[in-house]
């Protein structure tokens, strides 16, 4: 806890409404608390990120920007004016005191959108998935998950503690058959309730999940689908409602969508949208919602602000997307990512020395002012839908890079 000096206290004969700018900036100017913890900084680490952000000529493609609504002055003019009248956080739970009106109209915002009843929240996009599994799933329960999912995914799967039975990557055919077996093994027995969880884009490798195919099982055999439209978010579909309008699939017919609005939408935090008794439910049972901290006020209005603005953004993307995705078939990547992923996930064809020629792929880049990620799949380049003026350098780069390699 910081030691209290009350000689920053603003005296009382001091009225709120005086405190201008100037008083406010001499106060600020003054106030150094002690540190709660000790840090030494080392003044020689060079630290990518920064070198990123202040350097010209760098084209930033680790960063994850689709609509590029991070670098939107509008965005920013909005942010600024809802920190002056909110503040930064209310550091409280939303069921106490940490719900204003702007969290309300974030989420009435998300449901309109998506067309869904009603929705939830969150003020961390990964507890926001797993929480919200962790709502409804137990342990009784049986869970069909895709081998890939992601981490979010898994670890809401372990605190439900129920079943988990994993399909093949994005394979309806697996998951009928997985579902079969369990069949055949509760025909003499209570069936125990059904869930089946999908990904609308993959985090692991970009992959569209075929939604019709997975939906059509599901009501076979009366699972229960919930969806994570992280990545297919402002990304998919004519108006960016995600993999739903991608495929015409009515969104009733999934019982529960949710993701994080750190990809497209260029905030922090995560939500859930379903039918009312859905989110009723996650209320009073959803651990990320009852205990976390609200989302900062100002971060709900910027998401609120970034849905506003999407416009003909999501297709822009995709344009784009399917464009970098053919490029780097022609430069004989294997390309694991679907053409209209918003991030590329590729890597060298063959196993003859490939991590390492990875690997020295993403630092001669780098040298270069091209940054990518490097992960365990290969090579990950996010798109941003502002970069499409410089990605002739990006395409430059990466020929010469890959003939310097061959």
């Amino acid at each position: 806890m910081m030691n209290e000096d009350k000689s920053f206290a603003i005296p009382l004969e001091i009225s709120t409404n005086m405190l201008d700018e100037k008083l406010l900036q001499e106060r600020l100017n003054q106030f150094k608390p002690k540190p709660l913890i000790e840090y030494k900084h080392d003044p020689n680490k060079i630290y990518e990120i920064l070198a990123v952000e202040n350097k010209d000529g760098v084209v930033d493609l680790a960063k994850t920007n689709f609509l590029g609504m991070l670098d939107d002055e509008e965005i920013k003019k909005t942010a600024e004016e809802t920190i002056r009248k909110y503040g930064v956080g209310t550091c409280g739970p939303r069921a106490f005191y940490g719900t204003t009106d702007v969290h309300l109209a974030l989420e009435e915002k998300i449901a309109n959108f998506l067309g869904a009843e009603e929705c939830i929240i969150y003020s961390y996009g990964f507890v926001a998935i797993s929480s919200s599994i962790a709502a409804y799933i137990k342990r009784k329960d049986v869970v069909f998950a895709d081998k890939e999912s992601n981490e979010a995914i898994k670890y809401g799967l372990a605190s439900s503690k129920s079943r988990v039975v994993y399909y093949n990557h994005n394979d309806p055919e697996s998951l009928l058959n997985e579902v079969e077996k369990i069949r055949i093994e509760e025909a003499k027995k209570k069936p125990s309730r059904k869930f089946l969880i999908v990904e609308g884009v993959s985090w692991c490798t970009g992959q569209l999940c075929n939604l019709p195919k997975f939906v059509e099982v599901a009501e076979q055999f009366k699972m229960r689908i919930f969806l994570d439209e992280t990545y297919s978010l402002g990304v998919l579909g004519k108006n960016g409602k995600g993999l739903t309008e991608h495929f015409g699939v009515d969104i009733s017919k999934i019982d529960m969508t949710f993701g994080t609005i750190e990809g497209a939408l260029g905030s922090i935090g995560g939500y859930c949208a379903g039918s009312h008794a859905v989110i009723e439910h996650q209320r009073l049972s959803g651990s990320g919602y009852i205990f976390s901290a609200s989302l900062p006020t100002y971060l709900a209005q910027i998401a609120i602000k970034s849905i506003e603005l999407m416009g003909d953004k999501p297709s822009r993307l995709v344009k784009l997307a399917n464009e970098v995705h053919d490029f780097l078939e022609r430069c004989d990547f294997e390309v694991i990512s679907h053409p209209k992923s918003p991030f590329k996930v590729f890597k060298f064809k063959g196993d003859r020395n490939r991590a390492e020629r990875e690997e020295e792929f993403h630092k001669i880049c780098a040298e270069q002012g091209i940054h990518l990620v490097l992960s365990e799949k290969g090579l990950v380049a996010n798109l941003n839908v502002n970069l499409c003026d410089q990605m002739q350098k990006v395409y430059d780069v990466f020929e010469k890079v890959v003939r310097q390699l061959a």
